[in-house]
């Protein structure tokens, strides 16, 4: 029975070795995934600050897109306003002229007129 008491003995010690050597095992495996599990966290991180971006770049787009669109719109605005203002400035222009030949003709005609008369009365 000493041999079995050995065993047991040897058994025991052997399974406090085994669990001392899992137990350090397991030690170093977790002192080698610290930092693993670190960086994993950054760059989880960094996933989330990426992602956060791409939506705002994505809404900074559609921003931009608007204004763009906004800005076509004025231009386009800007463009007919202009043609209607010079077509404007061309009729005024058009009607001064007409109204300055007019009164040149009413002019000379009046003074024709005018120096006539005077040339019958002063012989007469």
């Amino acid at each position: 029975m000493t041999d079995s008491a050995d065993m047991d003995s040897r058994s025991g010690t052997d399974v406090a070795a085994a669990a001392r050597a899992l137990s350090a095992a397991l030690d170093g495996l977790d002192a080698a995934l610290g930092p693993v599990l670190a960086k994993t966290a950054r760059l989880e991180t960094r996933m989330r600050e990426a992602d956060a971006m791409t939506e705002d770049r994505g809404r900074l787009a559609a921003q931009l897109d608007e204004a763009l669109e906004a800005r076509r719109l004025r231009e386009a605005e800007f463009e007919d306003l202009s043609r209607q203002t010079r077509e404007e400035i061309d009729l005024t222009i058009q009607a001064l002229k007409q109204a300055m030949s007019s009164q040149a003709t009413s002019t000379q005609a009046t003074s024709t007129q005018g120096g006539a008369g005077q040339g019958s009365s002063s012989h007469g």
